[in-house]
């Protein structure tokens, strides 16, 4: 097993606070074993609720409404971050939504010729809550088999860097996991 695998294991753990053995990662070879596999370990049920994608953007919004004074209207998943933190306030804004969000640990904002690199929209700042909140996001015992599957999905993307796969991909063949 090579470090992008256990980075991956590693964080879908964290995320859902489970463990996956050795033997059982072993196992794991495409992105729907690995989520059957988390359903498995958390009880997921099937059902409808809002998706935990839509539940952290609501979450999101409130927290860049708190930090920045826009209206709920003004911030959308298109949103780009450098127009929700515009300048002179941005460094101070994105602080206190760090802070308010909890997502504590997301990097300063990074300029380049005025570019911001990582996150870019606002659908960046959710999938970042969604991947290392998820757990706040649902109660640990009340996962939906969908919650489950956009959560893994979502972890596999940020922590391999794909954007588009299958379930049924191979993590060594098709998606050139070490």
């Amino acid at each position: 097993m090579g470090l992008d695998s256990v980075e991956l294991l590693i964080v879908t753990e964290e995320t859902f606070g489970i463990t996956i053995t050795d033997a059982d990662a072993e196992q794991l070879v495409t992105p729907g074993m690995l989520i059957d596999h988390v359903q498995r370990a958390v009880g997921s049920q099937q059902g409808s609720r809002p998706c935990l994608t839509q539940r952290a953007f609501h979450r999101v919004r409130t927290s860049l409404v708190t930090a920045t004074g826009l209206r709920r209207r003004d911030i959308s998943p298109k949103s780009k971050v450098r127009d929700v933190f515009p300048k002179p306030l941005r460094a101070e804004n994105w602080q206190k939504f760090r802070m308010i969000s909890g997502l504590t640990d997301l990097p300063d904002l990074r300029f380049g010729r005025g570019v911001i690199f990582d996150p870019t929209t606002v659908s960046s700042l959710v999938s970042q809550e969604v991947t290392r909140m998820a757990g706040d996001l649902t109660c640990a015992s009340d996962w939906s088999d969908e919650e489950v599957r956009s959560a893994v999905r979502m972890i596999i993307s940020e922590q391999l860097g794909i954007e588009k796969f299958s379930d049924d991909d191979e993590f060594v063949r098709d998606l050139g996991v070490d």
